[in-house]
Protein backbone atom coordinates (compact mmCIF):
# COMPACT_ATOMS: atom_id res chain seq x y z
CA UNK A 1 0.00 0.00 0.00
CA UNK A 2 2.78 2.57 0.72
CA UNK A 3 4.45 2.11 -3.30
CA UNK A 4 0.94 3.18 -4.95
CA UNK A 5 2.06 6.83 -4.69
CA UNK A 6 5.24 5.99 -6.51
CA UNK A 7 3.01 4.39 -9.53
CA UNK A 8 1.77 7.40 -11.20
CA UNK A 9 5.56 8.98 -11.41
CA UNK A 10 6.96 5.65 -12.73
CA UNK A 11 3.49 5.46 -15.07
CA UNK A 12 5.07 9.26 -16.20
CA UNK A 13 8.45 8.68 -15.99
CA UNK A 14 8.14 5.52 -18.98
CA UNK A 15 5.67 7.43 -21.13
CA UNK A 16 8.70 10.50 -21.14
CA UNK A 17 11.60 7.98 -21.72
CA UNK A 18 9.57 6.66 -24.92
CA UNK A 19 8.73 10.01 -26.15
CA UNK A 20 13.14 10.93 -25.97
CA UNK A 21 13.64 7.62 -27.77
CA UNK A 22 11.29 8.71 -30.64
CA UNK A 23 12.28 11.84 -30.72
CA UNK A 24 16.39 11.28 -30.69
CA UNK A 25 15.80 8.34 -32.96
CA UNK A 26 13.88 10.88 -35.45
CA UNK A 27 16.46 13.41 -35.21
CA UNK A 28 18.84 10.78 -35.87
CA UNK A 29 17.52 9.96 -38.95
CA UNK A 30 19.63 11.01 -41.64
CA UNK A 31 19.13 12.70 -44.56
CA UNK A 32 21.27 9.79 -46.64
CA UNK A 33 18.79 7.20 -44.57
CA UNK A 34 15.55 8.36 -45.28
CA UNK A 35 16.31 9.09 -48.83
CA UNK A 36 17.58 5.18 -49.36
CA UNK A 37 14.95 4.05 -47.27
CA UNK A 38 11.97 5.47 -49.64
CA UNK A 39 13.79 4.72 -52.75
CA UNK A 40 13.93 1.30 -51.04
CA UNK A 41 10.30 0.57 -50.41
CA UNK A 42 9.76 1.55 -53.56
CA UNK A 43 11.00 -0.86 -55.22
CA UNK A 44 10.30 -3.89 -52.79
CA UNK A 45 6.44 -2.38 -53.31
CA UNK A 46 6.59 -2.81 -57.13
CA UNK A 47 8.11 -6.29 -56.30
CA UNK A 48 4.48 -7.06 -54.20
CA UNK A 49 2.19 -6.20 -56.86
CA UNK A 50 0.84 -9.24 -57.72
CA UNK A 51 1.51 -9.98 -61.60
CA UNK A 52 -2.31 -11.06 -61.70
CA UNK A 53 -3.64 -7.77 -60.65
CA UNK A 54 -5.98 -7.72 -63.31
CA UNK A 55 -6.78 -11.36 -63.76
CA UNK A 56 -10.53 -11.03 -61.98
CA UNK A 57 -11.05 -7.83 -63.56
CA UNK A 58 -14.72 -8.36 -65.37
CA UNK A 59 -14.94 -7.84 -69.41
CA UNK A 60 -17.21 -4.68 -68.50
CA UNK A 61 -14.19 -3.01 -66.91
CA UNK A 62 -11.91 -4.02 -69.73
CA UNK A 63 -14.19 -2.71 -72.30
CA UNK A 64 -14.10 1.42 -73.42
CA UNK A 65 -16.76 3.04 -72.93
CA UNK A 66 -17.62 3.53 -76.40
CA UNK A 67 -18.20 -0.42 -76.08
CA UNK A 68 -19.49 -0.63 -73.11
CA UNK A 69 -22.79 -2.32 -74.52
CA UNK A 70 -20.83 -4.95 -76.52
CA UNK A 71 -21.01 -7.80 -73.30
CA UNK A 72 -25.01 -7.48 -73.82
CA UNK A 73 -25.41 -8.56 -77.32
CA UNK A 74 -25.95 -12.21 -76.92
CA UNK A 75 -27.54 -12.37 -80.26
CA UNK A 76 -24.79 -12.04 -82.95
CA UNK A 77 -23.35 -14.98 -83.09
CA UNK A 78 -19.76 -15.86 -81.88
CA UNK A 79 -19.61 -12.16 -80.78
CA UNK A 80 -19.04 -13.02 -77.18
CA UNK A 81 -16.90 -15.75 -77.91
CA UNK A 82 -14.34 -13.45 -79.64
CA UNK A 83 -15.14 -10.64 -76.53
CA UNK A 84 -14.15 -13.19 -73.92
CA UNK A 85 -10.96 -14.53 -76.41
CA UNK A 86 -10.03 -10.89 -75.94
CA UNK A 87 -11.21 -10.21 -72.38
CA UNK A 88 -8.14 -13.66 -71.72
CA UNK A 89 -5.68 -11.79 -74.37
CA UNK A 90 -5.63 -8.70 -72.89
CA UNK A 91 -5.02 -10.07 -69.24
CA UNK A 92 -2.03 -11.98 -70.41
CA UNK A 93 -0.79 -9.17 -72.10
CA UNK A 94 -0.99 -7.04 -68.44
CA UNK A 95 0.36 -10.44 -67.23
CA UNK A 96 3.58 -9.92 -69.04
CA UNK A 97 3.97 -6.26 -68.94
CA UNK A 98 3.37 -6.46 -64.73
CA UNK A 99 6.49 -8.80 -64.68
CA UNK A 100 8.37 -6.34 -66.41
CA UNK A 101 7.23 -3.24 -64.30
CA UNK A 102 9.38 -3.64 -61.36
CA UNK A 103 12.65 -2.97 -63.46
CA UNK A 104 11.16 0.01 -64.67
CA UNK A 105 10.22 1.33 -61.32
CA UNK A 106 13.63 0.67 -59.98
CA UNK A 107 15.55 2.62 -62.68
CA UNK A 108 13.26 5.54 -62.19
CA UNK A 109 13.39 5.65 -58.49
CA UNK A 110 17.27 6.44 -59.11
CA UNK A 111 15.75 9.33 -60.75
CA UNK A 112 13.88 11.20 -58.13
CA UNK A 113 15.50 13.66 -56.45
CA UNK A 114 14.58 14.06 -52.69
CA UNK A 115 14.61 17.78 -51.19
CA UNK A 116 13.78 16.71 -47.49
CA UNK A 117 13.32 12.93 -47.62
CA UNK A 118 13.58 13.12 -43.91
CA UNK A 119 10.38 15.12 -44.03
CA UNK A 120 9.00 12.71 -46.44
CA UNK A 121 9.06 9.87 -44.45
CA UNK A 122 6.30 11.76 -42.52
CA UNK A 123 4.15 12.94 -44.97
CA UNK A 124 2.08 9.64 -45.68
CA UNK A 125 2.33 5.83 -46.01
CA UNK A 126 2.50 6.37 -49.90
CA UNK A 127 4.86 9.26 -49.95
CA UNK A 128 7.68 7.49 -52.41
CA UNK A 129 5.09 6.20 -54.21
CA UNK A 130 3.00 9.95 -55.44
CA UNK A 131 6.78 11.56 -55.35
CA UNK A 132 7.87 8.78 -58.44
CA UNK A 133 4.65 9.57 -59.94
CA UNK A 134 4.91 13.54 -59.86
CA UNK A 135 8.38 12.90 -61.16
CA UNK A 136 9.36 10.24 -63.37
CA UNK A 137 5.30 9.10 -63.81
CA UNK A 138 5.70 10.80 -67.59
CA UNK A 139 8.94 8.23 -67.98
CA UNK A 140 7.09 5.57 -66.83
CA UNK A 141 4.34 5.67 -69.09
CA UNK A 142 6.37 6.16 -71.80
CA UNK A 143 7.88 2.73 -70.71
CA UNK A 144 5.04 0.74 -70.26
CA UNK A 145 3.02 2.13 -73.08
CA UNK A 146 5.97 0.91 -75.31
CA UNK A 147 5.28 -2.59 -73.85
CA UNK A 148 1.83 -3.11 -74.05
CA UNK A 149 1.52 -1.87 -77.47
CA UNK A 150 3.90 -4.84 -78.33
CA UNK A 151 1.73 -7.29 -75.57
CA UNK A 152 -1.58 -6.51 -76.82
CA UNK A 153 -1.25 -6.73 -80.74
CA UNK A 154 -2.40 -10.06 -80.08
CA UNK A 155 -5.73 -8.64 -78.66
CA UNK A 156 -6.03 -5.89 -81.04
CA UNK A 157 -6.16 -9.07 -83.94
CA UNK A 158 -9.29 -10.20 -82.15
CA UNK A 159 -10.68 -6.97 -81.28
CA UNK A 160 -10.72 -6.17 -85.35
CA UNK A 161 -13.06 -9.91 -85.54
CA UNK A 162 -15.17 -8.05 -82.53
CA UNK A 163 -15.42 -5.08 -84.83
CA UNK A 164 -16.06 -7.12 -87.81
CA UNK A 165 -19.14 -8.82 -86.49
CA UNK A 166 -20.09 -5.83 -84.77
CA UNK A 167 -20.84 -3.93 -88.10
CA UNK A 168 -22.35 -6.76 -89.66
CA UNK A 169 -25.05 -7.04 -87.32
CA UNK A 170 -25.33 -3.16 -87.01
CA UNK A 171 -25.85 -2.91 -90.78
CA UNK A 172 -28.43 -6.05 -90.84
CA UNK A 173 -30.20 -4.40 -87.74
CA UNK A 174 -30.98 -1.15 -89.85
CA UNK A 175 -31.97 -2.96 -93.18
CA UNK A 176 -34.69 -4.71 -90.73
CA UNK A 177 -36.06 -1.65 -89.68
CA UNK A 178 -34.32 -1.81 -86.07
CA UNK A 179 -32.60 1.07 -84.10
CA UNK A 180 -29.69 1.83 -85.09
CA UNK A 181 -26.68 0.76 -82.97
CA UNK A 182 -24.12 3.28 -82.22
CA UNK A 183 -20.48 3.30 -83.88
CA UNK A 184 -17.53 1.70 -82.44
CA UNK A 185 -14.47 2.05 -84.77
CA UNK A 186 -11.83 3.38 -82.37
CA UNK A 187 -9.18 0.86 -80.92
CA UNK A 188 -9.07 0.52 -77.52
CA UNK A 189 -5.28 0.77 -76.80
CA UNK A 190 -5.94 4.64 -75.47
CA UNK A 191 -8.66 2.93 -73.21
CA UNK A 192 -6.45 -0.17 -72.05
CA UNK A 193 -3.30 1.87 -71.38
CA UNK A 194 -5.12 4.33 -69.06
CA UNK A 195 -6.73 1.39 -67.45
CA UNK A 196 -3.15 -0.39 -66.67
CA UNK A 197 -1.25 2.54 -65.50
CA UNK A 198 -3.92 4.07 -62.80
CA UNK A 199 -4.61 0.61 -61.42
CA UNK A 200 -0.96 -0.49 -61.48
CA UNK A 201 0.23 3.27 -59.39
CA UNK A 202 -2.67 2.61 -57.39
CA UNK A 203 -1.92 -0.70 -56.74
CA UNK A 204 1.99 0.00 -55.81
CA UNK A 205 0.79 3.03 -53.44
CA UNK A 206 -1.25 0.41 -51.45
CA UNK A 207 1.73 -2.11 -51.13
CA UNK A 208 3.98 0.87 -50.15
CA UNK A 209 1.37 1.24 -47.54
CA UNK A 210 1.36 -2.04 -46.26
CA UNK A 211 5.34 -2.53 -45.98
CA UNK A 212 5.17 0.48 -43.99
CA UNK A 213 2.62 -0.30 -41.68
CA UNK A 214 3.60 -3.74 -41.06
CA UNK A 215 5.51 -4.13 -37.77
CA UNK A 216 9.44 -4.80 -38.18
CA UNK A 217 11.34 -6.45 -34.94
CA UNK A 218 13.68 -3.69 -33.41
CA UNK A 219 17.17 -4.27 -34.39
CA UNK A 220 16.25 -6.09 -37.18
CA UNK A 221 18.52 -4.19 -39.06
CA UNK A 222 15.77 -3.77 -42.13
CA UNK A 223 15.17 -0.06 -43.76
CA UNK A 224 11.67 -0.66 -42.77
CA UNK A 225 12.40 0.47 -39.31
CA UNK A 226 13.28 4.06 -40.36
CA UNK A 227 9.23 4.26 -40.89
CA UNK A 228 8.31 3.52 -37.26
Amino acid sequence: MTYKPLLPLIVIFIVLLMGCTSTNREEHVSALEAENALREVTKLASQTVDVNLFNEMALQDLLPKEAAHFSQMEGIPLFLDHLQQWQTQVQQAFRSVLVQTPLIVEENTKEVVWENPVAALKQGNQSATRELTKQRGEEIKAQVMKLLQEALQESDETWDLVLDRYGIWQKGTSLWGEAVLAEVTNNPFEHLSTLFLQTYFEELGKQEEILRTTPVPKGSGSFLELFW
